[in-house]
């Protein structure tokens, strides 16, 4: 485990600042990484309803805040390229793979099953709870929240998916960056973010709460503002960890 700084309370807003600064300019780097992945969010959501699943969609979409900093790795590279006085581009994203790369799939591992583990919650309760709801989305909302089945049901898996998050939260909060810019492996990354957290809840707990308010906010936008959110959110992420830990 890495020593940590310690760092201001009021950092969390400071990381949306630089992470935004990186973002203007790079613009079409950042929109090109975040719309592929609002693309694919579409297409799986396409795929739900096609299939007659419409109303597992908001788990899906929950499950996506458990495996996103997975696909944050990338974007990265658009800070430390400022860092290094370089212009980043697209296929510096694509093409400078870090040298850590099994130990990155190590921890995508665990949170991946972290995903796994919320699919098969959502799937047990809703067969225990509302057995019976429908599944067309309009109907399923409906049902969710008017009905006391669907409020009983919003409410334990709003429980059980907080805790999810959290750990994952505590996983990943600076691991995933950690491992891209130093030579170190899964467990010293996941033992320092999680220490991070512990040593300095106030500041961390405020900073998962505005990573879930902006992802919250660009998905409600018909998932478009996720290709804003999505990448503004990974280069402050890369700008909370050098707080953590500076550059040597």
């Amino acid at each position: 485990m890495m020593t940590l700084q310690q760092v201001r309370r009021d950092a969390p807003w400071q990381w949306l600042q630089a992470g935004w600064r990186d973002f203007v300019h790079a613009p079409v780097v950042c929109l090109t990484y975040g719309g592929i992945f609002v693309l694919l969010g579409f297409m799986i959501t396409l795929g739900l309803a096609a299939l007659g699943f419409a109303a597992t969609i908001p788990v899906a979409l929950g499950g996506f805040a458990l495996v996103a900093p997975v696909f944050a790795v990338g974007i990265y590279q658009v800070s430390r390229a400022f860092e290094r006085g370089e212009t980043p581009r697209f296929r510096i994203i694509i093409s400078r793979f870090p040298s850590r790369i099994a130990q990155i799939a190590f921890l995508s591992f665990l949170l991946a099953l972290l995903l796994l583990v919320w699919m098969r919650v959502a799937q047990i309760l809703h067969i225990i709870i509302t057995p019976d709801s429908p599944r067309e989305m309009g109907a399923f909302l409906n049902f969710l929240l008017t009905d006391s089945a669907g409020l009983t049901l919003l409410a334990i898996g709003s429980v059980f998916g907080a805790a999810l998050a959290t750990l994952a939260f505590a996983i990943s909060a600076i691991a995933f960056p950690m491992m891209v810019d130093r030579d170190v492996d899964a467990i010293t990354a996941l033992a320092t973010s999680f220490n991070a957290v512990k040593s300095q809840p106030f500041v961390m707990l405020t900073w998962a709460w505005l990573i879930a308010f902006i992802i919250g906010a660009g998905i409600a936008v018909v998932g478009v503002g996720l290709a804003v959110a999505f990448p503004w959110i990974a280069l402050a992420t890369w700008h909370a960890y050098r707080d953590f830990i500076p550059a040597e």
